[in-house]
């Protein structure tokens, strides 16, 4: 089987002006409806991404960066419910592995990054997978 995109994902080095005007449009298209939170996306989606995901939101905030707070979040930017569950486990994990710091309050925990190195990391290669996922689709639908 042929790759559909074979030649056509840039490098990492490349940056968004050398992949064209089309594609500058579609990534501002959708950066503006993800932080809109006009994205409807499937909960599969949010799940496989979820710990980079939980990094990206407590990075940015300095506040409602407890549990319920980023379920809340999660809803309003991607219109999924995940249950505490699915949340609570990957910001345990995060905590385990030394990603995230967590801060006892009175009857909540608030989460902050303690590696911003690898939680960077993590999400850049998040970034890289995803685009070139997009790229993959956007290149058969031209094909179709």
């Amino acid at each position: 089987m042929t790759p559909l995109v074979s030649g056509h994902v840039p490098d990492r080095t490349s940056t968004p002006a050398d992949r064209g005007g089309e594609w500058d449009e579609l990534l501002s298209s959708a950066g503006e409806a993800a932080a809109d939170g006009g994205v409807a996306v499937d909960n599969g989606l949010v799940t496989e991404s979820l710990d980079e995901i939980l990094l990206a939101m407590i990075a940015s905030s300095s506040t409602e960066t407890h549990g319920t707070g980023l379920m809340e979040e999660l809803e309003r930017q991607f219109d999924v419910q995940l249950s505490p569950g699915t949340v609570y486990p990957r910001l345990h994990e995060l905590e385990d592995d030394g990603t995230l710091a967590v801060h006892e309050l009175v009857q909540t925990k608030q989460y902050s990054v303690s590696d911003r190195s690898a939680a960077k990391s993590r999400i850049e290669r998040a970034v890289q997978q995803h685009l070139a996922m997009g790229m993959f689709l956007q290149t058969a639908l031209d094909a179709m």
